[in-house]
């Protein structure tokens, strides 16, 4: 019997609704509702939280699996991996087409003042260019909180097919809002950087 099988017998079992099984296992009920549902696996922490609370082993939990589990794992993190450096590509092929954009000589664009047809084009490129390297790269993010990744550790362990470590300990663990505002700032400073650069080269 595959897991997401063995979670909805259970919790009938029980009387219990995805609700009261997220609370007693500290998830959200949306992770209870992906895992009946296959679109995600529980970390092992997470499994024998349900193993005691169901009365049963781990083992029997995710036999008929395992194999499946560590498919799922491998398919993401594949897909994360991809999406990174598809992100990275589109901006670095943006910056490129706008460095090429400023260097053609073109006529005067009638949309722009003060701008070439080339120069027009290579922002508008840039800009759509960075804008789905940023969504790219918030769908990655959003995996990360899927499997709960936090710290570079979380990452790497996640990769190799292994259990993170994900140490309680760990500033960005403690301290969620404080990473978001982090990461907001490194996005500000590099539109700010970008910005500046693009009004040297306009001026």
């Amino acid at each position: 019997m595959e897991l997401k099988e063995q979670l909805k017998e259970h919790r009938a079992r029980l009387g219990l609704s995805q609700e009261e099984v997220a609370e007693r296992i500290f998830v959200s009920r949306q992770t209870i509702s992906n895992w009946e549902t296959d679109r995600t696996y529980p970390d092992v922490q997470s499994l024998l939280l349900l193993s005691e609370l169901f009365g049963t082993s781990i083992d029997e939990l995710v036999k008929g699996d395992v194999e499946a589990m560590e498919k799922a794992i491998e398919n993401d993190w594949k897909t994360m991996s991809r999406l990174a450096v598809a992100a990275w590509a589109l901006v670095g092929v943006g910056l490129v087409m706008l460095l090429v954009a400023f260097a053609v000589p073109t006529g005067a664009s009638s949309l722009v003042p003060n701008f070439t047809e080339s120069e027009v084009l290579g922002m508008a490129l840039f800009l759509v260019l960075w804008i789905l390297g940023c969504i790219l790269l918030g769908i990655v993010d959003h995996m990360k909180k899927q499997h709960d990744l936090v710290t570079y550790r979380d990452i790497v362990a996640y990769s190799r097919g292994e259990e993170p470590a994900r140490d309680s300990a760990a500033f960005s663990r403690r301290h969620p809002p404080a990473l978001s505002a982090l990461k907001l700032a490194v996005c500000a400073a590099s539109g700010a950087v970008v910005g500046i650069v693009l009004f040297r080269i306009f001026s």
